[in-house]
């Protein structure tokens, strides 16, 4: 089974490495595992992703599965406060749009996309049921959630109450729609994973914790290897 794992950052790209040499994985599975960093933000993911998707197919080794992994904040800390882990279900780009006299208007309420325009349902990007191995099995443990993506952190009250409202998310990156967009142009299984470091909206970065959001994370990624090795 051939992976690419892609992170924003290195410390998180690290949490998954270091999963995978915790299962002793020997170079016939780790020789069909990329480890990719995209970069922050949506532009430098979907290239990447894209990118890497092609050149496995040019090189006539398909990928069979894409993983996004990284920290996010979080809209909702009861359900998921710090250190806590979800698999992302449904993804929606959160700012792209209109600003318009009556406020913000994405593609979708603005009519110039419709909502089940390929790649989208119901204007979000799905994850579909991932058909290798036992990796359902592993997902099952976590929380299915709706993670919006955005090209500026939210730190502002008024911004992270409209983005609730349009899209009742529980988590957001900067990345996660990103890949998943270009997964399902490219027909290709995929799957979001994230841990939780702050509060969305918190600016203040002494009350977060990215300590234990790559803990985790580390913790995550070890299990859904298990998975993809059954």
């Amino acid at each position: 089974m051939r992976i690419l794992i892609t992170a924003a950052e290195q410390e998180e790209l690290d949490c998954a490495i270091n999963g995978c040499m915790a299962l002793g994985f020997g170079p016939e599975v780790m020789g069909d595992i990329t480890f990719m960093l995209t970069g922050i933000g949506s532009t430098q993911a979907c290239h990447t992703v894209t990118r890497e998707i092609w050149k496995a197919r040019l090189a006539g080794k398909p990928l069979d599965l894409v993983v996004n992994i990284g920290i996010a904040g979080s809209y909702d800390m009861e359900a998921f406060p710090l250190g806590s882990a979800a698999v992302i279900d449904r993804e929606y780009f959160a700012d792209l749009g209109f600003e318009t006299t009556h406020g913000f208007e994405d593609l979708f309420q603005c009519g110039i996309l419709g909502k089940d325009t390929m790649p989208y349902t119901g204007g979000a990007l799905k994850r579909r049921p991932i058909p290798h191995g036992g990796i359902e099995e592993a997902l099952a443990r976590y929380r299915g959630v709706t993670g919006v993506t955005v090209q500026t952190v939210t730190g502002n009250p008024e911004k992270v109450k409209e983005i609730y409202r349009r899209y009742t998310p529980q988590i957001e990156s900067m990345e996660g729609a990103a890949v998943y967009f270009a997964s399902i142009m490219e027909d290709i299984p995929f799957l979001g994973l994230r841990t939780v470091s702050n509060e969305v909206g918190e600016r203040d970065r002494k009350k977060w914790d990215i300590p234990a959001a790559l803990h985790t994370l580390e913790e995550c990624c070890r299990d859904i290897f298990s998975g993809i090795a059954e």
